[in-house]
């Protein structure tokens, strides 16, 4: 990423809408790719003329919006992460590359390896049942299976499972996911003769989530109140996890959220908060699953396409 040389004194402001705009945009482009070392912060403090300090702030807000990663005693990164609309950057040509060319170092032809990815997650769009005990997971586990892997995923509430009958809507799923409730998830998996995934979520959002906790109060708006159990229990061994506030849109009161308080938004509340307006500094949704979940998910996809190719 190339920082023009142009002075914008220490007006914080204008630092972070130059560096958001300058990062967004060539990643968009393709010139600045997920993993790329972004320039320092004294580098950016003397392009800009501008203090350090408020370089630094800039990057942090960055960070929070998760469009970079600053790692410690190595610098500032860019994650090509989602935006807050949710569209995704273009896809990185240097990836792309890289991975045409272990294709051909394979003695595999870059055409068959684009017949393989498209049979695997576009001829057959795989049916997955995904079982959850609230409504917040079932809908932003749903929009993401959905988005990366292709999949048609049947939301399931735990609660409608009954032992020795297992629910019609999972007879046909080619197998199921759920971020937890491991025993009852494998042992509905067995009746059904399906295979199962449980799935953790990506450290880096919990490394981001335990920075917010130790900085101040944090709040998630959700749609049920099970969610927050479940949050709480998920924070309880980080440092100041009682910052941690859950509010149920519809029912508590969003006024309590102080001006500019980090506020993660659950995906099934955004469309009625265009109502309902809060004061918190929304933090931008990004990806859940870690990596060990993505590799499980796209072996379940890989291993259907394997049996559709049987004679």
């Amino acid at each position: 990423m190339t920082v023009p040389a142009k002075k914008f004194g220490d007006s914080s402001p204008s630092v972070l809408q130059l560096l958001r705009h300058r990062i967004a945009r060539d990643l968009k482009s393709g010139e600045l790719e997920h993993g790329d070392r972004l320039p320092s912060v004294r580098e950016v403090a003397e392009e800009l003329a501008a203090d350090p300090r408020t370089i630094l702030a800039a990057y942090q807000q960055l960070m929070e919006e998760g469009l970079v990663e600053i790692r410690s005693r190595s610098g500032v990164f860019a994650t090509g992460a989602f935006t807050s609309t949710g569209s995704a950057p273009g896809v990185p040509r240097r990836w792309m590359l890289d991975m045409l060319l272990g294709a051909i170092e394979r003695d595999i032809p870059a055409s068959w390896l684009a017949d393989q990815i498209r049979s695997t997650l576009v001829t057959k769009r795989a049916r997955v049942g995904l079982l959850e005990c609230n409504d917040d997971q079932l809908i932003s586990m749903r929009e993401e299976l959905e988005i990366y892997f292709g999949l048609n995923a049947i939301p399931v509430p735990l609660e409608s499972i009954v032992p020795g009958r297992p629910n019609r809507e999972l007879r046909d799923v080619d197998f199921l996911v759920s971020a937890g409730h491991g025993e009852i998830v494998a042992r509905v998996a067995e009746e059904l003769g399906k295979p199962y995934v449980i799935t953790s979520v990506r450290p880096a959002l919990l490394n981001r989530l335990s920075r917010l906790l130790s900085r101040g109060a944090v709040y998630f708006l959700v749609s049920d109140s099970r969610f927050g159990v479940k949050m709480r229990r998920l924070v309880a061994p980080m440092p100041r996890s009682e910052n941690l506030h859950v509010l149920v849109v519809g029912k508590d009161d969003l006024g309590v959220i102080p001006e500019g308080a980090p506020t993660y938004v659950m995906r099934s509340v955004q469309a009625r908060l265009a109502q309902q307006k809060h004061r918190g500094r929304e933090v931008p949704p990004q990806r859940i699953f870690s990596e060990e979940s993505i590799r499980e998910i796209l072996a379940q996809l890989l291993a259907l396409t394997d049996r559709a190719a049987e004679p």
